[in-house]
């Protein structure tokens, strides 16, 4: 029989190696290697080292000798140094629980590996027989678990191979709620600040109303953002405002209305940061440019990609919110509470997804290939009756769920990648408002989930994210 190996992409933290424990509690030592990997990012081409337990020497592949032989030789001597002080370090570091899994009966061994994590864990992959990557992702909850971990993101999509990821909580971190734009906006919102930017171009206009009746669904307070260039005139920045306010003349509690000067995305992001809300409420503006039904537009994205809140964006293809799509992880039984509520409020039709990825769903049926290729939905009833923490998860969450009067077939399952997922049940179940979190920071979220979701998908999109992400 062949063996297979198991890599174990470990940190300096304790709790990244909580998925040893999880790996030697479901997968027996027989035919089994397991690789301990550690990548240390130095900021500088390196050699990867293998080392076993009870050797003393390493042996060197040496994937940078060029650049190293470009290097001053007092550069190129530090450097060195420094990479056996590191290396000799992680050795002792990883020695430890490789004896430990040799002594459970485990064929183990550890990499070391220097240079920017994620790519070093794919490279090792790509270029080595490995059968399963597992990892533990660090301390997130909630909806952000959509947008994972840049590492463990990254992973996931660099590899061929399944990724068998564990939620692990820093210690200290157990009572830290990190989503609780998620409790005050689908939730509590007895104390909600609204914002709606616009600079009166179509879509942003119906922004805007669709914020003035969140406002008075939800009794939030509003503030009207009215953007005008630096070259309109005084007349024209006058009947824009005229034009903004008259989305909200219904509203019991007149919004304050704010003009503002300048390109869009910079004024609006400069008022939030010296004016904090919970939600910004945009559609396309006037930038929007593309044929596409969906298209928002590089203000519209730079606004989604920059804001310090969370961010409702308006598609424009319905004027009420009747079918809502909400977008959770594991750990989210609070959430589907919160979710529920708000559904009931705007008296909307709530579904509550999961999506499991292609490497476990392919385990959910008895027949081998019934649950592969492709992104389909997944029979809540056969997941049920495996008596898995899955089935145990989707049970709490049915419960819940009752207790609002929500039925069972609220509950959705899909396998697949997040996004195709989401966008392919949000499609075929004819939503329109998909509810995902993020916790990507700027710098990173042009490549999360996230965005994809919200700028391919053809209904709206409410984004939650924590305002100190």
């Amino acid at each position: 029989m062949a063996i297979r190996t198991i890599l174990i992409p470990l940190d300096e933290s304790e709790y990244s190696r909580q998925i040893v424990r999880v790996v030697r509690a479901f997968i027996s030592p027989d035919d089994v290697e397991i690789v301990l990997f550690r990548a240390a990012d130095d900021r500088s081409p390196s050699p990867s080292l293998t080392f076993s337990e009870g050797s003393s020497t390493a042996n060197v592949r040496d994937g940078s000798y060029e650049a190293n032989n470009r290097t001053p030789d007092a550069e190129r001597s530090a450097a060195n140094q420094q990479r056996v002080a590191a290396r000799e370090r992680i050795e002792a570091e990883l020695a430890e629980e490789v004896g430990r899994l040799n002594s459970a009966g485990y064929s183990a061994r550890a990499e070391v590996s220097f240079g920017e994590p994620a790519q070093r864990i794919i490279d090792y992959v790509n270029n080595h027989h490995v059968d399963l990557v597992a990892m533990t992702t660090h301390g997130r909850r909630g909806l952000d678990k959509l947008v994972l971990g840049s590492v463990t993101e990254r992973v996931q999509r660099g590899v061929s191979v399944p990724v068998l990821l564990m939620r692990s909580e820093a210690a200290g971190d157990g009572n830290k709620d990190p989503d609780p734009m998620f409790s005050t906006i689908v939730g509590n919102s007895s104390h909600l600040r609204i914002a709606a930017a616009t600079d009166c171009s179509m879509l942003s206009l119906r922004a805007v109303s669709q914020a003035a009746e969140l406002a008075s669904a939800l009794h939030a307070t509003m503030e009207l953002l009215v953007v005008a260039g630096e070259q309109d005139s005084a007349e024209k920045a006058q009947s824009l405002m005229d034009t903004a306010m008259e989305q909200v003349a219904g509203l019991e509690c007149q919004p304050l209305a704010t003009p503002l000067v300048g390109y869009a995305d910079e004024a609006v992001l400069q008022h939030l940061a010296d004016h904090p809300v919970d939600l910004l409420v945009i559609g396309a503006f006037q930038d929007r440019g593309a044929a596409s039904t969906s298209a928002i537009g590089p203000t519209a994205q730079r606004l989604v990609q920059y804001a310090p809140c969370s961010v409702l964006v308006y598609k424009g293809h319905r004027s009420h919110f009747r079918r809502i799509l909400v977008c959770l992880s594991v750990d989210d039984a609070d959430r589907v509470d919160a979710a529920a509520r708000s559904a009931r409020t705007l008296g909307a039709e709530i579904s509550v997804l999961h999506v499991i990825p292609q490497s476990a769903a392919s385990y959910l049926s008895d027949e081998k290939g019934e649950a592969s290729g492709g992104t389909s939905a997944i029979a809540l009833s056969q997941v049920i009756s495996q008596g898995t923490p899955l089935s145990a998860m989707l049970q709490g969450w049915i419960a819940r769920l009752d207790e609002h009067g929500v039925g069972p077939d609220a509950v959705l399952l899909a396998k697949g990648s997040l996004p195709e997922a989401i966008l392919r049940t949000a499609q075929d179940g004819a939503h329109d408002l998909i509810v995902l979190g993020s916790h990507a920071p700027p710098a990173r979220f042009p490549s999360s989930v996230a965005n994809e979701i919200v700028r391919y998908a053809e209904q709206s999109v409410l984004l939650l994210r924590n305002a100190s992400a």
